[in-house]
């Protein structure tokens, strides 16, 4: 079964790259894209169910990830939330973890990393899977 992904990312390049890196690696059904967090909460309200995954950049055209990660606190357990960042300064990876992020990459030098963890996800859906924040 695919591993059912939402993106949030204003980057045109970034987005591509991400979604052509995760889609050669893995099964999965990109079920969204958002540039916005407006956009972002309107999707994800209207389809609370409808992912697996969730993907978002912390700082966006119009809003910010942190608001899209905040309306993401009530989720299911067998969803996660993971964010991208090219600020990562520790302040803002402790308020990621605060609001629920159960991993923070660092987009410069950890999209790899990033990648592992939804190849190690779509293997083991239901398990209960650690928090990563970037160190």
């Amino acid at each position: 079964m695919a591993l059912r992904i939402y993106l949030v990312e204003d980057n045109e390049v970034t987005c591509k790259h991400l979604m052509d890196a995760l889609s050669e690696e893995i099964d999965i059904e990109w079920v969204g894209v958002a540039e916005t967090e407006g956009e972002a909460k309107d999707w994800l309200e209207r389809n609370p169910d409808g992912w697996d995954v969730t993907i978002l950049d912390l700082f966006l055209r119009e809003g910010t990830g942190a608001g899209v990660l905040r309306h993401c606190r009530p989720r299911g357990a067998e969803q996660d939330v993971l964010v991208m960042t090219n600020h990562p300064v520790s302040y803002l990876l402790t308020h990621c973890r605060l609001l629920g992020a159960n991993a923070v990459f660092n987009k410069a030098t950890e999209l790899g990393d990033l990648i592992a963890y939804c190849i190690g996800r779509a293997y083991s859906p239901l398990q209960t899977r650690p928090q990563r924040l970037m160190g």
